[in-house]
């Protein structure tokens, strides 16, 4: 059985949606701000595929990095796959699934530049571990998910990027950016409501 990383965005409920019938789903709220409404995506599209969501709530982890800033970032975290993808391995490992999938894609984040250095020492980690960890979307772009997910029959306006965690995406982060910029080069109808 495998273990996906998810987080009720594009990329990782296409990922769901491909592998279905062979996955359990890790869902692991660290304290961003979008939290709520990734869990509320993430719990939308696990029921409709009658798939098991397992959570992690750990927010204080967030607030510990940027407390005392200030003011509060978007992101809290910004090598949070670090994290993320320790835990969801550790879980496997302990709970025998046999692999993990993270469904990145190509682009690199403007907030962790060094994602393909950390994603090879996350393998690394994978293989002391005995759990194999798979990407396999790191090669194809964030649009031609979008282009996957409307072949599969995915309501991708039922999905979430924003970084602020409004009910609405802002329309001006990064994340949304990225949203916006995927659906038009995908040539797909964006029914995605932005605020901005």
């Amino acid at each position: 059985m495998k273990l996906l990383l998810y987080s009720g965005g594009i990329n990782s409920t296409v990922a769901l949606y491909k592998f279905k019938d062979v996955v359990d789903c890790l869902f692991i709220d660290y304290g961003q701000r979008s939290a709520r409404m990734q869990r509320e995506m993430a719990k939308y599209h696990c029921e409709k595929l009658g798939k098991k969501l397992i959570e992690i709530h750990i927010p204080s982890l967030g607030k510990a990095f940027y407390d005392g800033l200030g003011m509060r970032l978007n992101e809290p975290i910004v090598h949070r796959n670090v994290i993320l993808l320790s835990i969801a391995l550790t879980y496997a490992k302990e709970r025998k699934y046999d692999e993990v999938i993270f469904a990145t894609a190509s682009e690199e984040c403007l907030f962790e530049k060094d994602k393909p250095l950390i994603i090879s020492t996350m393998k690394r980690l994978a293989e002391i571990y005995g759990v194999k960890l798979s990407m396999p979307f790191v090669n194809l772009s964030k649009s031609l998910l979008v282009k996957m997910g409307v072949k599969q029959g995915i309501e991708l306006e039922k999905t979430y990027s924003c970084l602020l965690g409004h009910k609405y995406h802002c329309g001006v982060c990064s994340q949304c950016q990225a949203r916006k910029i995927a659906f038009k080069e995908a040539g797909v109808r964006d029914e995605t409501v932005y605020l901005r």
